[in-house]
């Protein structure tokens, strides 16, 4: 390998630094210039001078370059007289190391020139790989640390392999490792052609003495997948079986065969010899498309058979430390939110498995490609992608007795949702009277508000509190209009405007629970609201306290009318399941009974003939009549606020009455 001077060494740091207007004012500083593995160096970061010039804390990501992986880690930042500094021991196989600093969600990595130098050994060479990775870190077709560079700082194909062929040239060595990544270069700017050297970089992998798998592997890919040569990868994965009988390969040939099994009851003990002979600690940094896209779904069939079936949740212990990582949220999905949304399941009934997936989840050492985030990120990572998992956990520790705990979890992902989930709003509102936040409550409540995301029960909260300070609640409505953000109004009136339409309408006549016939065709000059629903049906019922607070808004204006159809309802004491539910959730809806449809014996006859008319399918589904007989809206679903469902209610039954 040829020996770079320290002069030299300067001269090339000084390209991979940030790029700045004034020579004497960079934002970033390496000290010593020269970094040295096994040695401390000094990071120093003036945001000052940068896109993030303002902002009060700053935190920072060093990335390093080893053995083919980028490794992340927080920068333990301190703020000097005028500028942030963090010290770091450079890694004894660290090539390149790069920075990235951010505040909230705004972030630096150096613009085009971007915050990354290459590192020295003690004898001033640089380490294996480090040309190739600074280009990689640059290069859109082999980008190494996607997310990591700014869109100036990119490179085009023609300057990777220019840095492909220095790596070539510094390090005689580096086929081994550069072939791969050429071969994927030459096949995006070439296509179908170089076959003959990429085979020819094949024989050399396959001649070395001491390759290891993942470079066999990665010989393997570029014969089958890019140069398509099937007897030259036959002969490879026989080279690779036979030097690596339980490695890589023969362990996604094992899963392939294993996920293939129809029966799980026969998986079960396939899965158990599988984690014998492939033990999960030694797999821990190996991730290939065949384990990703199928372990995690054997491990499903199986554990998921024994719940199902015998309601035998051993295994889920026994294997959760073998699940892949993310694929935990997916069990905690059916094993927790599903049946507590489904009535199935009581909270005491799933907090054993709930806290053991959650702890799984939320504490496992990271591993693989999860090391590029630091240990900040990869927290804020979890939070943000399985917030809705936390939120739901936090229900389940209060209703289980554990309220405080449930509020600091709260905690941790407030800022996720930022007061624009109903439902988080509402639960956190709870959870700070249970733990005595009296104080935080009604501020509390005013955010979800001007959100447009809150509950019957918050704006109940905020009415007594209303009353407690003027006495009556007279001006009461008024109030609550002004903390309303008039930006938001505006933007759900205009959407309501465009998605109106204006179609003819046949109206029918059903009967009530109490078997009373009720026929809307009698009933011109109402604007009229149907809303489709079903005692089965987790969204319908969820969106009915939205309904409720619109039915609480016109009960005495005689010119608006709510009917609630129970459509597709097979039980055959549905009415009184009906009548069970509206009492225990003190609900006063007009609920109709959809007809029986001939054709189908099935009562769903009116919907059938409005969904096949209008062209949907699915409920919750809407239709708002006006006053002349003519379908205004028709909207399907529930996106979960029941505020801004009241809102949208409310604001179309007051654009029709006002266009009379």
């Amino acid at each position: 390998m040829k020996k770079i001077t320290l002069l030299g060494s300067i001269v090339i740091l000084l390209l991979f630094t940030c790029v700045a207007k004034a020579q004497d004012r960079k934002p970033f500083h390496i000290i010593p210039l020269v970094p040295v593995v096994g040695q401390d160096v000094k990071f120093t970061y003036d945001n000052s001078l940068t896109s993030l010039a303002g902002e009060e804390t700053i935190y920072g990501t060093i990335y390093y370059w080893e053995n083919l992986r980028w490794r992340a880690e927080d920068l333990k930042l301190v703020k000097n007289d005028t500028a942030w500094e963090a010290t770091c021991r450079v890694p004894e196989n660290c090539a390149l190391l790069s920075c990235k600093f951010y505040a909230g969600d705004k972030k630096d990595s150096g613009g085009r020139g971007t915050y990354t130098t290459m590192t020295f050994d003690k004898r001033g060479q640089n380490l294996p790989t480090a040309y190739m990775a600074w280009g990689m870190l640059r290069n859109k077709t082999l980008e190494s640390l996607p997310g990591y560079c700014e869109e100036e700082a990119y490179i085009g194909d023609d300057i990777m392999r220019f840095w492909l062929n220095q790596q070539l040239m510094k390090d005689p060595g580096a086929r081994k490792y550069v072939f791969y990544y050429a071969a994927k270069l030459l096949n995006q700017m070439i296509p179908g052609e170089k076959h003959e050297q990429m085979l020819s970089d094949v024989d050399f992998i396959l001649n070395l003495p001491d390759a290891d798998e993942e470079t066999l592997l990665k010989a393997l890919e570029v014969a089958k997948d890019i140069v398509k040569d099937s007897t030259k990868a036959v002969a490879i994965e026989a080279r690779i079986l036979k030097d690596y009988p339980d490695g890589i390969l023969a362990r996604d040939q094992e899963i392939w065969r294993i996920f293939r099994i129809m029966d799980a009851d026969v998986k079960a003990p396939e899965l158990e010899a599988f984690l014998k002979r492939f033990p999960t600690e030694k797999f821990q940094e190996i991730e290939t498309e065949t384990s990703s896209m199928y372990l995690g779904k054997i491990f499903q069939a199986v554990i998921y058979q024994a719940v199902i079936k015998r309601n035998d949740f051993s295994l889920l212990y026994k294997y959760i430390h073998d699940v892949p990582h993310l694929y935990l949220q997916t069990f905690y999905w059916h094993m927790v939110q599903v049946p507590l949304r489904t009535n199935q399941r009581t909270p005491e009934q799933v907090f054993p498995p709930a806290k053991a997936i959650y702890n799984e989840l939320m504490t496992r050492p990271q591993a693989g490609s999860e090391r590029v985030y630091s240990k900040r990120e990869w927290k804020d990572y979890l939070l943000t992608r399985c917030k809705d998992m936390i939120l739901k956990h936090a229900f389940v520790l209060d209703a289980t007795g554990t309220s405080a705990e449930a509020l600091e979890l709260m905690e941790e992902i407030k800022e996720k949702y930022n007061f624009k989930s109903a439902e988080y709003n509402d639960q956190y509102v709870r959870l700070l009277e249970k733990n005595g936040y009296q104080s935080m409550v009604i501020p509390t409540i005013i955010a979800s508000i001007r959100e447009d995301a809150f509950t019957p029960e918050m704006l109940e909260n905020l009415r007594k509190d209303y009353v407690k300070q003027h006495k009556n609640d007279k001006d009461f409505e008024t109030y609550l209009a002004s903390l309303k953000s008039q930006e938001k109004q505006q933007e759900l009136q205009k959407h309501l405007q465009e998605t109106m339409i204006n179609k003819d309408i046949e109206l029918f006549a059903m009967e009530d629970l109490n078997g009373k016939k009720v026929d809307l065709s009698k009933m011109k000059g109402k604007i009229i609201v149907l809303d489709f629903w079903a005692t089965w049906c987790a969204p319908c019922k969820a969106s009915l306290p939205g309904m409720q607070m619109s039915v609480n808004k016109y009960k005495d204006d005689p010119n608006v009318a709510f009917f609630f159809i129970s459509t597709m309802e097979t039980a055959a004491d549905f009415k009184e399941q009906i009548r069970k539910f509206m009492k225990e959730h003190n609900y006063t809806l007009h609920v109709l009974c959809d007809n029986v449809n001939p054709k189908t014996k099935k009562r769903s006859a009116v919907y059938d003939t409005y969904a096949k008319a209008f062209k949907f399918s699915g409920i919750p589904h809407k239709l708002i009549i006006d006053g002349n007989g003519k379908l205004r809206w028709s909207i399907n679903g529930y996106m979960g606020s029941p505020s801004a469902l009241a809102e949208e209610m409310n604001l179309m039954i007051e654009m029709l009455k006002a266009a009379k």
